[in-house]
């Protein structure tokens, strides 16, 4: 129990150095300042504990836990850009990932675990998923994202012959309104749509893609860039 106090000490600590820009101060102290004051405060506490007790093998064994905790949050702080990064992609394996503008104006997405680009965009004002893919010529929308986006699927002609997953299938060509991801908005996109059940996911093509200024993908993140 007299642990509680130091662990909580270096684990709020640990929280404000991970919320903290690198070149920011903290308490007017560098990170490295602050992370040391951290330790030796909550150091200092678990010692002043630590003097009340007379069993030895238990200051020993709370010595050997300090120590353990102690380096478990060193690691944490010194691989944090690591774990950020496998963060944010456990959390885009579960749901789309959702667009991020850096201050240069670049789009940010990052990689799936599944190893693809699930992108939150919007279709109309509809919010609708697409998967990254620069070997689809155009965006190519499911039936019901299609719906979703405002696009009146009962009087198109699936005229257009395109290769799925699932094998050949025809699909309708369509003019989008507007796609927008993050903060970048294209209007008047070639797309198609494919019929029912032809396509699990719909896919952000060329179409949009080649009307930026550049797109890349650099260390499981996808850059885009508006002309």
């Amino acid at each position: 129990m007299r642990l509680i106090v130091p662990l909580a000490i270096l684990g709020a600590a640990l929280a404000a150095l991970l919320m903290t820009p690198d070149d920011a101060p903290i308490l007017w102290l560098d990170h490295r300042e602050f992370a040391s004051l951290a330790m030796g405060g909550a150091l200092l506490v678990a010692l002043l504990g630590w003097t009340r007790r007379t069993d030895v093998g238990r200051v020993l064994g709370s010595a050997v836990v300090w120590t353990a905790a102690t380096l478990a949050l060193m690691g944490a702080y010194a691989y944090r850009y690591e774990a950020a990064d496998v963060f944010s992609r456990v959390a885009g394996e579960l749901m789309p990932t959702e667009p991020q503008t850096e201050p240069g104006g670049s789009v940010i997405v990052n990689r799936r675990l599944g190893g693809d680009f699930a992108v939150a965009a919007s279709i109309n004002g509809a919010r609708v998923t697409l998967i990254f893919d620069t070997g689809a010529s155009v965006v190519v929308l499911t039936d019901d994202d299609a719906v979703r986006a405002g696009v009146k699927t009962s009087g198109l002609s699936y005229d257009v012959p395109v290769s799925t997953a699932n094998g050949t299938a025809l699909a309708a060509a369509v003019r989008l309104k507007e796609v927008t991801v993050g903060s970048i908005t294209e209007r008047n996109v070639r797309a198609l749509v494919v019929k029912p059940g032809a396509l699990e996911q719909s896919l952000l093509g060329m179409s949009f893609l080649e009307r930026l200024k550049s797109y890349a993908v650099e260390r499981n993140r996808l850059v885009l860039t508006q002309r």
